[in-house]
């Protein structure tokens, strides 16, 4: 059997042509994919960035209305408190007033008890005993009242005499206002006045001693000679009464 030949026709323009055609193909289609996958990514990135602005806006908006309403809250705390402390400051002065009214009907129920001596008996009268606790132990504050009732008025001289009557380690034991107070420095306190007299003063109990009672008298020499005598109970008020109570 002969064999047969064939002859190709080799044109090496032809395959440098063919081979960058190839190229050109190949690397369009790789920058085809690039610029695909780029514009894929990039729109994938404005979609996310859109939907972050879109977030970040939201949260400004709730942070905002978070903090009005937490200054909503404060401004109507605020109020409240102001208010309470208004009323409270109200009730302050109204509680002054009633205590200031209090104190001036008592010194015109005493005032007028001077003009009408048939309230009391007539000459010289204890009108009242009064004891504040210190903030030292065992000190306290007093006030002796004494009053002249009469139809008609005269100057008023004579003595009075206060004493304390309580109990130390179990006995009665009696102290003169003057061995406890340094206001009075004798027994005997001297009276002089036309309508009535107060004797203020601090008074310190001796230690252990416990008290009962006061035991006032008290002589007049002028205008007449009269005398009185009363005890009171130990009893420790809230304040000194008017002077006029």
């Amino acid at each position: 059997m002969m064999s047969r030949s064939v002859v190709v026709q080799y044109d090496p323009v032809r395959q440098r042509r063919r081979k960058l055609l190839w190229g050109v193909l190949v690397v369009a289609v790789f920058l085809i994919g690039i610029v695909g996958g780029g514009f894929s990514s990039y729109r994938l990135y404005w979609s996310v960035s859109e939907e972050n602005w879109s977030l970040q806006e939201h949260l400004v908006v709730q942070a905002r209305q978070l903090e009005e309403l937490r200054q909503w809250q404060v401004n109507n705390q605020t109020r409240r408190e102001v208010d309470s402390a208004a009323l409270e400051i109200v009730r302050q002065e109204l509680a002054a007033q009633q205590e200031l009214i209090a104190e001036l009907e008592r010194g015109i129920r005493f005032y007028k008890s001077l003009m009408a001596p048939g309230e009391l008996a007539e000459g010289l009268n204890i009108r009242s005993i009064d004891l504040i606790a210190d903030e030292q132990a065992g000190r306290f504050q007093f006030r002796v009242l004494v009053q002249q009732s009469a139809r008609k008025h005269e100057l008023m001289t004579g003595i009075l005499k206060v004493s304390v009557v309580g109990e130390k380690a179990g006995e009665t034991v009696e102290f003169d206002l003057s061995d406890l107070s340094l206001q009075v420095p004798n027994a005997d306190i001297r009276l002089r006045f036309k309508y009535f007299q107060a004797i203020d003063g601090e008074l310190q109990l001796p230690e252990g001693f416990v008290p009962q009672f006061l035991r006032v008298s008290a002589k007049s020499t002028k205008p007449r000679r009269s005398e009185v005598s009363e005890e009171f109970p130990w009893s420790v008020q809230e304040k000194l009464s008017h002077v006029g109570q």
